[in-house]
């Protein structure tokens, strides 16, 4: 990964006020490292907040705070996909405040989480955060919603997309 690109990323994430003109880097990475994440976490959430429907919620949510929840983020991604072991907290209980959410955010944040891991990667290393995406994503939902919770359609189907997808692993 460049350097110079992880830092012109982190630089634009770090600022609240500046429009999301990221450069993608001229080829996906097949290894996920610490920066790797950093590079993830900072790019998506650049996208974030540009984005019509989630980014005044993440706003409102994080005014004042982007800084932290950005470190805690990559905890979070370096724990889950490099075993870090960083990231402390609950993550069910930190999303609880957000029960006015509809499964559109929930597919938006999906779809633009996606879209970011494809620009990104290589698949094997999108699919280490992918599925640990989908899986969280619809724990939180029926959490969030009840047990009853159906996906929403286009949801539904982009997670079927992503599951088709996967790279083929080697046998155990």
């Amino acid at each position: 990964m460049s350097t110079q690109i992880s830092r012109q990323i982190t630089a634009e994430a770090n600022d609240p006020g500046a429009p999301n003109h990221l450069e993608w880097p001229a080829a996906r990475l097949s290894e996920i490292d610490e920066d790797a994440v950093r590079l993830l976490v900072h790019t998506f959430y650049g996208r974030i907040r540009d984005d019509d429907l989630l980014g005044p919620v993440f706003r409102q949510a994080l005014e004042g705070r982007w800084d932290m929840h950005l470190e805690k983020m990559v905890a979070f991604w370096s724990s889950i996909v490099l075993g870090a072991k960083r990231y402390r907290g609950n993550v069910t209980q930190a999303h609880q405040p957000f029960g006015h959410l509809s499964g559109e955010h929930f597919s938006r944040w999906l779809a633009l989480f996606f879209d970011t891991l494809d620009k990104l990667f290589e698949p094997q290393a999108a699919f280490a955060f992918a599925e640990p995406a989908i899986r969280i994503a619809e724990s939180l939902q029926l959490n969030l919603f009840g047990w009853e919770y159906t996906l929403p359609p286009a949801q539904r189907a982009l997670l079927d997309s992503i599951k088709q997808r996967r790279p083929a692993r080697p046998h155990q």
